[in-house]
């Protein structure tokens, strides 16, 4: 992963955009997408402030909260916003992690995928710590993005908010859908995506389609699934 993921810096700039993304609702939204019903254990991959577990929470409380992110800082921050809730926070690379074979139920990861370095790697390493049966849900903007059409549907969303704070949040994406490329993001298409979940260890069990959050039409639902073998039938 890059560097750049892992500084003061990218921490600081994770903490303003994801209290918007959490004020906006888009974490909600995600969680409710999720495949929470009969899960024990979830992962979110590049938790970063860990608001997106906050909000997962808030629906499935009885669900055990675990946060990977790549930098230290971004992981200070998630403990102090998730205080009170029993979570398990580690810094960490999602290409070779310490956690047990078979362990989550589900595992998520939002507009985090863009800066991994090996993603055949890390689909190969989520394959083992998911349980047989189990789902990923990975939400990332892809490559091709109308990136007018997106910033317009971002500033009708906010048509309630003050001028500042459109203006303030329309420039915080404007830079991450332009710039994202020189600092280390890595945006795929469609099919590049389908090719490297093809050639990972979940092979023909995934899909990868368009799809929108908050109205927003940049993102892919990259979903991959963990079979039951025939033998447990």
């Amino acid at each position: 992963m890059a560097k750049y993921s892992q500084g003061k810096f990218t921490a600081w700039l994770q903490r303003i955009v994801s209290f918007r993304r959490e004020d906006s609702g888009l974490y909600k939204e995600i969680a409710e997408r999720l495949p929470l019903g009969d899960a024990e254990r979830i992962l979110d991959i590049g938790t970063g402030t860990g608001l997106q577990l906050k909000g997962i929470h808030e629906l499935a409380p009885g669900l055990d909260l675990y946060g990977l992110d790549l930098s230290r800082a971004a992981i200070q921050v998630a403990s102090k916003a998730l205080t009170g809730l029993k979570v398990d926070l580690r810094a960490g690379n999602i290409s070779d992690t310490s956690y047990e074979d078979d362990f989550f139920d589900v595992v998520t990861c939002n507009a985090s995928m863009s800066y991994w370095e090996n993603p055949r790697d890390c689909f190969n390493e989520i394959y083992r710590i998911l349980k047989p049966g189990g789902e990923v849900l990975l939400f990332e903007p892809h490559e091709g993005i109308e990136i007018e059409t997106a910033l317009d549907q971002i500033r009708k969303n906010m048509a309630d908010k003050s001028r500042l704070r459109r203006w303030g949040t329309v420039q915080l994406n404007k830079f991450g859908l332009k710039r994202g490329p020189s600092v280390g993001m890595k945006l795929y298409s469609i099919d590049e995506l389908k090719q490297l979940a093809a050639k990972s260890r979940f092979g023909e069990y995934h899909s990868v389609k368009e799809t929108s959050l908050m109205n927003i039409p940049i993102f892919v639902c990259i979903h991959l699934w963990k079979p039951i073998p025939s033998s447990w039938s």
